[in-house]
Formats: structure tokens, C-alpha cells, sequence
């Protein structure tokens, strides 16, 4: 069979059904051999992806101590299931440190073309777990996600805790066109001074309206 990638058989031999024929069909040296040598290549690149600090990333938290050694695999279709999932990791481009590298260099390109300039490679992986947080709390389901996206950038640009941002999230998206409106100050980097900030911003303003609004009835009152 031809030789894709690290995997030495066509993917389709990969599927659970497919690798737990193998090893009813005699061909269980064949699976257990290709098992062995695929584990030590994901092996080393795990360990590369924390050497080059992408613990965090997916593929890492998914795949770290998931693939135990033949001897602690206790039946056929374990083993059929551990392979199949081990054989994914491998033919993933993001199982690799310069496939991760690629695509975060993508997604910037991307970025920058829809207008995050200010998203870059030092804070791509919190901005990615922002927005994360941002669907988990199915705020998508009334907010734009380019609004969500510019809630961030406040963060950013007043020195806040994006984590911080993100636990009362709703209330910035309610918020976004005060919050943008602010200027820098010496209290940047507190949170819950910024967001009195905001809620005094929101009174300042609802006072002014107030007042034109007077104005208004006080000049149609003298006509």
C-alpha cells in the first residue's frame, strides 16, 4: 500500500472497524508493530510541542497520556480504537510544531486582512480562548462575533485582564460603544475600575439627553 505522511497503510485502514478485522484476520503483528512505531513518533512530538510551549494547544491536552504501551493495552479493540485515534494525531498538521507555526501565521494573515491588527503572535492564543469563552456562553446567539472580537481590543488597549473581560462579557457587549469611546487613564489594568468607568459614562450621558430633551420642551414652551 502506498505510503501517506508517517502512517505506512492508506488512511482508510486507520478505522476502528477496519484495524479490529486486521487483528481478527491474523494480521495482528502487523497492527501492534504499526502501533509501536506510530506511538514513539507522537512520542517525540509532544514532546517538541511543549518544548516550543504549545501545552495548551488541542492537540496537545488531547493526546498527552493517551496512548498507553502495548503491554498496558488490555484488549483488541482498545487497541483498535488507540491506533485509529493515534493515527489522526499524526496525520494532523498541527501535531507538529512547524504545522502549528503555519497555521497561527494564517490565522494572523487572516486577521490583519479583516481588521484585528491588534491580535499578534504573542497574544493569538488568548484571543483564541476569548472568543472561546465568548461562544461557551452562547453570547453568538445575540452577538456579532466581530463584536466580540472588539471587546478584546478594549481589553487590550485599557491593559485589562482578558480573563476578567470575559466573566462578565455581556455586559462589555452591551457596553462596546462606551467602552471604545473611553480614553487611556492611570487606572488601566483595573477591571472593575473600568467598568464604574463605563457605568458612570452611562449616566454622564443619560443626564445630557436628559437636559436636550428639556431644552427642547423648554423652547416649545416659550413659542
Amino acid at each position: 500500500m502506498a505510503r501517506k505522511a508517517s502512517l505506512y497503510y492508506d488512511f482508510i485502514w486507520y478505522t476502528p472497524s477496519n484495524l479490529k478485522a486486521a487483528l481478527e484476520n491474523d494480521n495482528e503483528k502487523a497492527v501492534r508493530k504499526e502501533y509501536t512505531r506510530l506511538r514513539d513518533i507522537a512520542q517525540k512530538r509532544l514532546k517538541r510541542l511543549k518544548a516550543a510551549g504549545y501545552e495548551d494547544t488541542e492537540a496537545y491536552r488531547k493526546n498527552i497520556n493517551h496512548y498507553p504501551t502495548l503491554k498496558e493495552i488490555k484488549t483488541k479493540s482498545e487497541l483498535a480504537q488507540r491506533l485509529s485515534d493515534l493515527s489522526r494525531f499524526i496525520k494532523s498538521e498541527l501535531s507538529t510544531v512547524s504545522g502549528i507555526k503555519e497555521r497561527e501565521r494564517k490565522t494572523l494573515e487572516s486577521l490583519s486582512e479583516h481588521g484585528y491588527g491588534f491580535v499578534n503572535e504573542g497574544n493569538l492564543s488568548d484571543f483564541g480562548d476569548f472568543m472561546e469563552q465568548y461562544r461557551d456562553q452562547l453570547l453568538d446567539m445575540e452577538y456579532d462575533s466581530g463584536d466580540a472580537a472588539e471587546v478584546y481590543e478594549v481589553a487590550i488597549k485599557h491593559k485589562l485582564d482578558p480573563e476578567e473581560v470575559a466573566q462578565n462579557f455581556e455586559f462589555y457587549l452591551e457596553n462596546l460603544e462606551v467602552a471604545k469611546k473611553l480614553r487611556r487613564s492611570k487606572n488601566d489594568g483595573d477591571t472593575q475600575k473600568f467598568e464604574k468607568r463605563i457605568i458612570k459614562k452611562n449616566k454622564d450621558l443619560k443626564k445630557q439627553r436628559a437636559n436636550k430633551r428639556n431644552k427642547k420642551k423648554g423652547s416649545k414652551g416659550k413659542k
